[in-house]
């Protein structure tokens, strides 16, 4: 569906790209802002990030989804906005990159409502490093794939995973304390 979309803007109809602002925008914003931490600068960034994407709409090619293509763009717009902070890569055992984090804390928001729930998951997310909530949102949110969490932010698969790994865990553990208060 995006396809068409793009097809018109690069034929000169400038007013289909609302479209793809109109479906992007939160998801952009919320990527952003898990970088950035600061409303003000997420909306700048995701503004920056929407610039840039219709500037270069004719370099998109295609190989990804447009979604990807974006995502990428909103990355690079927000760590733009927040160079003093940098990735911070941790070595990690091969064995513990195939472990899993048991699910024993989703059945305890079934009882929340809706906004409760994404209240709570922000509130998280929010003591998450912003790489971490950052891969945690494009994976289970967005339901973005390890190649293309790669292609968006330019981590390796492994530090990708590594870092997945670890953010889950950190999650799990800051959510049960949050429960529980």
């Amino acid at each position: 569906m995006d396809d068409s979309y793009i097809r018109d803007v690069l034929n000169g109809d400038t007013g289909a790209f609302r479209f793809l602002v109109g479906k992007y925008k939160n998801r952009a914003y919320n990527l952003a802002r898990s970088l950035v931490r600061s409303d003000l600068i997420a909306e700048e960034a995701t503004q920056d990030a929407f610039v840039q994407a219709f500037k270069n709409l004719r370099k998109f090619k295609g190989k990804a989804a447009f979604s990807t293509w974006f995502y990428r763009i909103v990355v690079n717009e927000s760590l733009k906005k927040n160079r003093k902070k940098k990735l911070q890569f941790v070595g990690i055992s091969e064995s513990e990159i195939g472990e899993t984090i048991p699910d024993i804390y989703s059945h305890a928001i079934e009882p929340f409502h809706e906004e409760e729930q994404r209240e709570l998951i922000e509130q998280v997310l929010e003591k998450l490093k912003e790489t971490e909530a950052l891969l945690l949102k494009l994976f289970y949110l967005e339901e973005k794939k390890i190649d293309e969490i790669v292609e968006i932010t330019g981590l390796t698969p492994s530090n990708c995973k590594v870092i997945l790994f670890r953010a889950r865990k950190k999650f799990a553990e800051y959510y049960r304390l949050k429960v529980n208060q």
